[in-house]
């Protein structure tokens, strides 16, 4: 009888189909890039270098093809990414998931999404301090440090998970999937695009937005999707819950007491 190691272990409790394993390992790929943009990004900005060397210039382009059409339209996205916002999406999202019953560690994933990537980001803003670009250049009033974009990670954040969500446990057809986590991944590039329209944040900010609500989302997504899978769905009963985790952590000590 072949023994499993403990990771193996843990995948045959998950019960996934192999393109279930096929989606959690495209996952865990994109958490890593999105990481790995995110640790480049901090590491230029905070030394100064690299792609943060070319943000006037690039900020430049912005400013230079401003027109009063694109103006408005930028002022309209990027509420969309402001935290009310988001926060009424969230919760909204988080009822109507349940009442349709899925789990609440599914239900509430974007929200949790949300609240973590917006924490992170307020702590980056104050550890970075990096000043906005020059007053003159922006559109509208803000106060807060500018690094990274809070818009950009938080609409990353929200609604990447919230289509995670939607494209795992609500969606059946494939091409309905991809086309609203793309539908997803537009607006949250739409938001960011809007804080440089606007003058009130670096390109390096924004990217580094994008990366920090990415990295937030799938993670919150891959753990929800692993605890929704190791709970018990008859009764919700937490203490079978964190039984059943135990067991799956200690399986292959199980087996070698068994076998001795």
């Amino acid at each position: 009888m072949t023994r499993l190691t403990p990771l193996g272990t843990l995948i045959e409790s998950l019960r996934l189909t192999k393109r279930g394993l096929m989606a959690v390992a495209a996952g865990i790929a994109a958490l890593l890039g999105a990481g790995l943009v995110l640790a480049v990004t901090t590491e230029d900005v905070t030394q100064h270098n690299g792609m943060s060397r070319s943000d006037p210039s690039r900020l430049r382009f912005f400013i230079d093809h401003r027109d009063s059409l694109l103006i408005d339209a930028a002022k309209t996205v990027t509420t969309l990414g402001a935290v009310p916002v988001l926060l009424v999406l969230a919760v909204g999202a988080a009822g109507l998931l349940w009442w349709r019953g899925k789990p609440v560690v599914i239900a509430v994933a974007p929200a949790v999404s949300l609240l973590i990537a917006g924490g992170l980001a307020s702590a980056a803003k104050t550890l970075v301090a990096r000043p906005r670009p020059p007053v003159g250049l922006r559109l509208i009033a803000e106060t807060e440090q500018s690094f990274p974009s809070g818009h950009a990670t938080d609409s990353a954040a929200c609604y990447l998970a919230l289509a995670l969500v939607v494209a795992v446990f609500v969606l059946r057809r494939p091409l309905a999937r991809v086309a609203v986590v793309a539908a997803a991944g537009v607006m949250t590039a739409l938001v960011g695009a809007s804080r440089l329209e606007l003058g009130v944040h670096w390109p390096t900010d924004v990217l580094a937005g994008w990366a920090l609500g990415m990295t937030a989302a799938i993670a919150i997504v891959l753990l929800a999707v692993g605890l929704a899978r190791l709970t018990p769905s008859q009764n919700g009963d937490v203490q079978a819950f964190w039984e059943r985790v135990v067991t799956v952590l200690h399986a292959r000590r199980s087996r070698w007491l068994h076998s001795t």
